[in-house]
């Protein structure tokens, strides 16, 4: 399936990795320099260090991951797209991994002033909420999507 289209997906695909990859070494530098400042959270208080460190090793772990998941879901549906099948099955589980991965860093992203002054209240923005619930009724269609091309590869 080498068509125009092809081509033009795998560009914009390629783009968007590109995109993924920055986003993700940006957060690693982010908390590198953070966690290296003088005055970080490891300085806090025993009681707000545990959330502030909770806080910031989510976002390490969990933004990085939905990157990679992003990723991950493009090349999954580019080489299921060359093979001819337009909604790989695997890619149902990846969005929902997305959308726990997103709220989670997302939340640890809302929430990193806690690590610059202890007294902050915890917060979630409502992008965060919206987001995430977009990438499950995104998955929900999906994997509807998933079924009716099923079942219609059966039918024929």
């Amino acid at each position: 399936m080498e068509t125009k289209n092809f081509k033009t997906l795998t560009a914009i695909t390629s783009v968007a990795i590109f995109f993924c990859l920055l986003n993700a070494v940006w957060v690693c530098v982010q908390s590198y320099n953070l966690y290296t400042a003088e005055n970080n959270f490891l300085t806090f208080e025993k009681e707000t260090r545990f959330i502030c460190s909770a806080i910031f090793y989510s976002r390490v772990i969990f933004s990085p991951l939905y990157n990679a998941l992003l990723i991950t879901f493009l090349v999954k549906q580019l080489v299921a797209i060359k093979r001819g099948i337009l909604f790989p099955r695997i890619n149902v589980r990846i969005i929902f991994l997305i959308a726990v991965c997103y709220f989670i860093g997302s939340f640890a992203t809302d929430n990193q002033a806690l690590l610059h002054f202890e007294n902050n209240p915890l917060m979630i923005n409502d992008g965060t909420i919206t987001y995430t619930l977009l990438f499950i009724i995104f998955g929900i269609i999906y994997k509807v999507a998933v079924d009716v091309a099923e079942e219609n590869n059966l039918t024929v």
